[in-house]
């Protein structure tokens, strides 16, 4: 093994514990609209891509590193923000747990089957051991499966409260805050102080109609690689139709996360193939193939789309529902973005070293591991024998698919 790869898998490991570590700045916080947080969020992942930018940008030769804007990188952030921003759908619709399994899922297979056959003008990797490698990529996505009859010892009963909020008719004066215990309250916008809260009932959230169901952006997001565990369970419409509706909805919006998230590094990987390394002394711009040089690009994307998606949001508060925006937590946001973009920054500089085909699989399935050890360990919300039991089940398949493929290859 030489010092780049041994890199290489160092920065593997920093993306996962950064993606996995990156909501719990947040974990404290009201986040209160999702859309907003992001937006912070995305916020955080800009600047930090900008940091390293000008650290990294070569200020005495025009090159394609530092601060140099490549079109791949703007389009892989622009699906990973599109990816982002309907997740709340999603979580609403079908739930955290269902929502998870079928986005990751479809992430991983799509990944998987990206790399192996080489679609989207991918180079095919062909392990040297395709059984053996198709087992362990089995055992990665069957670990999902398993993480999901996890149940947390804080989630809130769906009898008492839900984490949906009021329907947009009946809250025009209303502004809304999250507690990951308990749930949303509303108060009056005008006395925060001495208006009493009042639940959004189970009853309420049932008695929405197909349309109002729908319509939740301001549900917390904490990204498409971590699996929180306080938030509450999904609740059933009353009306059946509807509720089907809602879940085949819900259903194609997860497997169309999954499907983008998938394709979020592919425009890395054709930067990758492509690129060829000048030599300073004569070439009037200096290209290194570096895959760092990558991050700026990618986080702008992100900014740009997720600012987009504000901006849109923003004009449909005044204008639409006329009635002023809600607020979000910024600096937990902030940080969280920060978190993720250090991820980001180890899993294409892995990616780069180490493999697409090797990198991505473990990069999307391990921060759901960090994440849930955090509920475990610190948080205090993953307790009991049989929760530890499938605990150490689900992320044993990963570590043992992680170790099958590394030998298949």
């Amino acid at each position: 093994m030489t010092v780049q790869t041994a890199l290489g898998y160092v920065a593997l490991v920093l993306a996962i514990l950064f993606y996995g570590s990156c909501y719990v700045p947040a974990k404290r916080y009201h986040t209160y609209d999702g859309i907003i947080y992001q937006w912070f969020m995305c916020s955080g992942i800009l600047i930090t891509g900008l940091v390293w930018g000008l650290i990294s940008n070569d200020w005495v030769q025009y090159a394609e590193g530092g601060l140099y804007v490549f079109p791949q990188g703007l389009l892989g952030g622009s699906l990973f923000a599109i990816a982002n921003l309907l997740i709340p759908t999603v979580v609403n619709t079908l739930g955290l747990g269902v929502g998870f399994m079928l986005w990751n899922g479809m992430n991983i297979t799509m990944g998987y089957l990206i790399s192996r056959y080489g679609l989207l003008g991918v180079q095919s990797t062909v392990p040297h051991h395709p059984i053996l490698d198709t087992f362990g990529i089995l055992l990665m996505i069957g670990s999902i499966g398993v993480y999901g009859f996890i149940r947390p010892t804080l989630a809130t009963d769906p009898s008492e409260t839900s984490n949906l909020s009021q329907p947009r008719k009946e809250r025009s004066r209303s502004r809304r805050s999250y507690s990951s215990s308990e749930g949303f309250d509303l108060e009056d916008d005008k006395s925060s102080n001495s208006v009493p809260h009042t639940k959004y009932t189970m009853k309420q959230a049932q008695d929405e109609t197909f349309q109002e169901s729908l319509l939740h952006p301001e549900l917390p997001n904490y990204g498409p690689y971590v699996i929180s565990a306080d938030v509450s369970k999904h609740i059933a419409l009353m009306d059946a139709t509807a509720e089907r509706k809602r879940q085949m909805v819900g259903t194609v919006l997860a497997l169309v996360v999954g499907a983008i998230l998938s394709t979020c590094l592919i425009p890395f990987v054709h930067w990758q193939q492509d690129c060829e390394p000048h030599d300073r002394s004569n070439a009037t711009v200096m290209a290194t193939c570096n895959p760092l040089n990558f991050v700026f690009s990618q986080c702008l994307g992100i900014y740009l789309t997720s600012t987009i998606a504000f901006l849109v949001y923003s004009l449909f508060h005044r204008f639409v529902w006329r009635r002023s925006m809600p607020r979000s937590v910024m600096r937990p946001a902030y940080v969280c973005g920060v978190l993720w973009a250090l991820g980001l920054t180890g899993q294409l500089f892995s990616a780069g070293v180490i493999g697409f085909d090797q990198v991505y699989p473990l990069s999307s399935i391990g921060p759901a591991i960090i994440s849930m050890l955090w509920s475990a360990c610190y948080f205090k919300e993953i307790q009991g024998l049989f929760n530890l039991v499938i605990l150490i089940l689900a992320t044993s398949m990963v570590l043992l698919g992680t170790l099958l493929r590394a030998i298949a290859a």
